[in-house]
């Protein structure tokens, strides 16, 4: 998108527009990576420019149980204080950020250096590497794509001695929004098991005669 500012010439007193350059949301820095959203948020948080933030949505009389919270990466204060992005809301309220100009030469310098961190961290972990190569395989033979949050359940199955670091590296999720779903795996199972704990069980009995 690109971005202007308003300032009044001193002459003739008129507001005047001046161009300051194409500023690109996080997603769409990510599309010029060839990496999906979750990717980028995973490379940019490792190099310090995003961080987790917590959004309360609850409702005004809502309980303190019916409380509605959303985790976001957002732009660090101090990116935004060095010019690297901006904070913006919608007209509907929701908020998103984007990268100036500086900002994406800045991320440009450190991209490279940043993907291999994390694929140097993945591949330390034999587990992980035998993990990642076999979600791979997977996903290409599925007709449709896995969400993160299936990506996850399935590194569970299949692999469940994979620390969620490395889970988190390999699907691109967040390390929060992994735990979150591996609590909500646990949660199902645990009420799948107490669901299934009053079946009755019937044995038969055969009688010898004497």
């Amino acid at each position: 998108m690109e971005y202007t500012s308003e300032a009044i010439d001193s002459t003739t007193g008129e507001v005047v527009q001046a161009p300051i350059g194409s500023w690109i949301t996080i997603t769409e820095y990510g599309e010029t990576k060839g990496v999906g959203r979750n990717q980028v948020r995973d490379v940019l948080s490792r190099m310090g420019i995003l961080q987790n933030e917590t959004e309360d949505h609850t409702p005004k009389h809502a309980s303190f149980a019916e409380r509605k919270l959303t985790t976001r990466r957002r732009l660090t204060t101090k990116s935004v204080r060095s010019g690297l992005g901006k904070r913006i809301f919608s007209i509907v309220g929701r908020p998103f950020d984007v990268i100036s100009p500086k900002g994406q030469a800045w991320i440009d310098q450190r991209w490279a250096d940043a993907v291999r961190t994390i694929k140097t961290d993945i591949t330390s972990s034999p587990v992980a590497v035998a993990a990642q190569v076999a979600l791979r395989e997977f996903m290409v033979g599925r007709r449709h794509k896995l969400d993160p949050e299936g990506q996850v359940r399935w590194l569970l199955d299949h692999f469940p001695n994979v620390a969620q670091a490395d889970m988190s590296r390999i699907t691109g999720a967040s390390t929060r929004m992994v735990s979150h779903y591996v609590g909500n795996r646990t949660d199902q199972i645990s009420k799948a098991l107490g669901s299934g704990s009053h079946l009755r069980v019937t044995s038969r009995c055969r009688m010898s005669p004497i």
